[in-house]
């Protein structure tokens, strides 16, 4: 007698419900996870854009805003942004709002800065086997636009020469509140002779060791230190054209003058006991250069002197045993700045200080060499130098005192967060 077989009807069902089901998890994960990681990124590139979009706003408008935003510009940058990259209605937030996440969360956010956040929420598609609602995707950047102090005090910008810094005779320079850096990679960049001191809290020299000399050299000091691009490459010289023109001056004997900002065919030369009153603006020399010598006074309170020379002997020289008063401009683009000479000019600035004088600012020469001179005990002679070669000479000596709101500056447009 033969034996039948149990009957099994239904589980080859059950089995396939059961497969078609890992199946079907398995693309919802393939599908959907795809689509999700990709909104994901996209969400993420698309927040980095719109707050670097309200950043660079803030930025544009920093003179005038103080890096608030109060023509909505920056939140109407960064909400066009996200809409066209189809992610509308951000969440764009600016000083004197808070962080609403990440490490500073609840923190007042700083001028300048920008938040923008995005929520967005994913439809499902085979993931509907696990849920019907929609998966939340958020993004979040955070974007610094702003203008800040360039934090060098002396930057000797020279790649390549030995005593690109040369630091002359028995006195000394001092730089307070901020580091002296000397790009040269020459292991005798920064030079000392005689019994000259030089003092920094940080002293950076690309070279190894990168000084060499009798002097000495008192700080923190940091060999083979990667260079320091010029931090003003970014700044536009001044435009002639827009300026009123004025013929050259020539002072001297007893005269008292008085000028105003603009172009000076021909420069500015002043001696004996003239004294030169400068009202304050942007002084533009179309040659001739900028003579100071003698005992008169020279006042320029919120000056900029911009040399544009047309001869190697078209130099700036403040040299004079009077007294003199030299700061520079408070507002506008060339905030920080005294002394500026046209960057392909090889020329010298000529700075002596004589016990009475008082400068402050930054002296600028891309490719120039700056020479300054301490005579007296405690003179301040500028708060920061920029220049493709520094010498220091004299016996007595000098300060560079780096102030914040008395230094050129720089763009700070970035990702924070």
């Amino acid at each position: 007698m033969i034996k039948l077989r149990s009957e099994r009807r239904g589980n080859v069902c059950v089995l396939v419900v059961a497969c078609l089901t890992i199946l079907l998890g398995i693309v919802a994960f393939a599908f959907d996870g795809g689509l999700l990681m990709d909104d994901v990124q996209r969400a993420q590139s698309t927040a980095d854009a719109s707050a670097l979009a309200a950043a660079c706003q803030l930025f544009l408008n920093w003179q005038s805003s103080q890096g608030l935003d109060p023509q909505g510009k920056a939140k109407t940058a960064a909400e066009t942004l996200a809409a066209q990259n189809g992610f509308p209605n951000p969440q764009v937030r600016f000083n004197p709002d808070t962080y609403t996440d990440g490490p500073n969360k609840g923190q007042t956010i700083p001028l300048g800065y920008a938040e923008v956040t995005i929520n967005y929420n994913q439809k499902r598609y085979f993931s509907k086997v696990f849920g019907s609602a929609d998966i939340t995707i958020k993004a979040r950047a955070v974007a610094r636009g702003r203008w800040e102090a360039d934090r060098d005090g002396i930057l000797v910008l020279n790649p390549t020469a030995p005593g690109a810094l040369t630091v002359v005779g028995n006195g000394s320079v001092s730089v307070v509140g901020a580091p002296l850096i000397v790009d040269s990679k020459a292991p005798d960049g920064g030079t000392t002779t005689g019994s000259g001191t030089v003092s920094a809290s940080e002293i950076d020299f690309s070279g190894m060791p990168g000084y060499s000399g009798s002097g000495s050299w008192q700080g923190t000091i940091k060999s083979n230190q990667p260079p320091t691009p010029d931090p003003l490459a970014y700044l536009p010289q001044p435009d002639p054209s827009t300026m009123t023109s004025y013929n050259k001056v020539n002072d001297a004997g007893h005269q008292n003058d008085t000028i105003w900002p603009g172009v000076y065919r021909g420069g500015i030369s002043v001696s004996g006991q003239a004294t030169l009153n400068m009202m304050p603006g942007i002084y533009y020399m179309d040659g001739g250069g900028f003579s100071f010598t003698g005992q008169g006074s020279l006042n320029a309170i919120g000056v900029m002197i911009f040399n544009a020379p047309k001869s190697n002997s078209d130099v700036i020289n403040i040299n004079g045993t009077g007294s003199i008063n030299l700061s520079p401009p408070t507002t506008g683009l060339y905030r920080g700045i005294s002394l500026f000479q046209e960057r392909s000019s090889t020329n010298n600035i000529n700075v002596s200080g004589n016990g009475t004088s008082v400068m402050s600012g930054t002296f600028y020469t891309a490719h120039g060499t700056l020479n300054v001179s301490g005579n007296g005990a405690n003179d301040v002679l500028g708060s920061q130098y920029i220049s493709y070669n520094l010498t220091v000479n004299g016996n007595g000596g000098f300060k560079v005192n780096w102030e914040m709101n008395l230094v050129g500056r720089v763009r700070r447009l970035q990702l924070v967060e």
